[in-house]
């Protein structure tokens, strides 16, 4: 499996949990649920921003840089989605809360367009098969998933 696969297998779930917390923060007074369905997801991001980094954008970088174009950006989305996700932690009332949610999740959301529609056929036509299949099978043992 590629990892560019494993990656978009993992999208999935997160879109899943995206639209579960907006659910949540529907809810009239909810603040302890957001801030307990907000602190699951920063977990998740966090461990899938930091796969990315480690794997596939290293692997990027000597095509691509690191400091300019779409592997910068990529960081710094993934930095700014981690703010963001901070910030609903430290809300002070479900109104602030629910906007830091709205904004954080569409943060998300185009983060992972890009990545999908740009950043992986790239790594697809930079990298090719082997390449990623070899990523696919470090991003399953740093996931204790076993793949055929």
């Amino acid at each position: 499996m590629k990892i560019t696969d494993a990656l978009l297998g993992e999208h999935s779930a997160f879109y899943m949990l995206f639209n579960q917390v907006e659910e949540i923060a529907t809810i009239e007074g909810a603040m302890a649920q957001i801030r307990g369905a907000t602190t699951v997801l920063a977990a998740m991001v966090e461990s899938h921003a930091t796969i990315e980094e480690e794997l596939l954008f290293t692997a990027l970088e000597p095509h691509l840089g690191r400091e300019a174009g779409p592997i910068a950006q990529m960081y710094a989305e993934h930095e700014e989605l981690e703010r963001l996700l901070g910030q609903i932690e430290e809300a002070q009332d479900v109104a602030q809360a629910t906007a830091l949610v709205a904004e954080a999740l569409s943060a998300a959301r185009s983060h992972f367009r890009k990545e999908e529609q740009v950043l992986f056929p790239m790594a697809q036509n930079l990298l090719g098969d082997e390449a990623l299949t070899r990523l696919g099978k470090a991003w399953a043992e740093a996931r204790g998933v076993a793949i055929a």
